[in-house]
């Protein structure tokens, strides 16, 4: 099937990350989304790089965290690559809107991270998760509208 395929390299430093978010969102731009697609894509695209360098680096600066925005006919698929600590699955399956569920009136006790996979799972069609050959790969995948 044809398709268009752009690759973008950071080095795992967290200033970084708004490079990322600029060019998926020019991408989305070409792409026909609403502005409210866009920017949840490139949410996800941000919170899965995030992830990489936070979780999978431990925030240590000098590896190369590389996402492939790949376009379709009928799909659009970001794939994150790492070296880093691979991510547990589990994760996977415990990624749910329910992370959202605070009191409003203990604004103390607000988790301030553990919410990205549940923005990924409510916001994306599918998202995976595999390593193979020391490279860990998160992919997420939205279909697309006619």
């Amino acid at each position: 099937m044809d398709c268009k395929r752009i690759k973008l390299i950071i080095e795992s430093k967290l200033e970084n990350v708004s490079l990322i978010s600029m060019a998926i969102n020019k991408l989305c731009s070409l792409i026909h989304l609403s502005a409210v697609e866009s920017y949840q894509i490139e949410l996800c695209a941000v919170e899965a790089v995030n992830n990489s360098i936070i979780h999978a680096y431990g925030r240590e600066a000098g590896h190369e965290v590389e996402v492939v925005f790949t376009l379709y006919g009928d799909r659009l698929i970001l794939d994150v690559y790492d070296t880093g600590k691979a991510m547990d699955q589990s994760y996977l399956k415990k990624a749910n809107i329910s992370s959202f569920e605070n009191d409003p009136n203990d604004l103390d006790n607000i988790p301030e991270s553990g919410r990205g996979l549940a923005v990924i799972k409510e916001t994306m069609d599918s998202m995976t998760c595999e390593t193979k050959d020391g490279k860990n790969c998160f992919t997420m995948t939205k279909k697309l509208r006619d």
